[in-house]
């Protein structure tokens, strides 16, 4: 299977278990700590490592040098991105500001992970090849 396609269903997969977690948070928490913008933010992270996965498996097919630029641009316009949306949410949120740090620190991480992930087997497997 191709690299970006199996990405794509990974996310999708992983995106249906954060939603069913969430669903499943929602539920069973407390009503103070149930927070049903959570779907907002898991698809905020979909969508966004997604879009930045291709564009940096794009690049990768070029010169290492661009690469190197055009990951760490990325990352940075990224988490300022993140850092901007979280702000945003927080001002605006009328929810427990405790339990959104929490949801949108674990869908980072998860995200992220997955994104480093297969961007490190990508980026090998391109290398072993001629």
């Amino acid at each position: 299977m191709k690299g970006s396609a199996k990405f794509l269903i990974t996310i999708l997969l992983v995106t249906v278990l954060c939603a069913a977690g969430q669903m499943l948070w929602n539920t069973q928490a407390a009503p103070a700590l149930q927070f049903p913008a959570g779907y907002f933010l898991l698809g905020f992270f979909s969508v966004t490592v997604t879009l930045i996965h291709l564009f940096l498996m794009s690049a990768a097919k070029g010169d290492g040098q661009a690469f190197v630029r055009r990951y760490l641009a990325s990352t940075v316009l990224k988490f300022m991105f993140y850092i901007l949306m979280l702000v945003f949410v927080l001002l605006l949120s009328k929810f427990d500001k405790r339990v959104l740090i929490v949801h949108f620190l674990f869908y980072y991480v998860v995200f992220t992970v997955l994104e480093v992930g297969f961007l490190y087997t990508e980026l090998e497997k391109s290398k072993k090849q001629p």
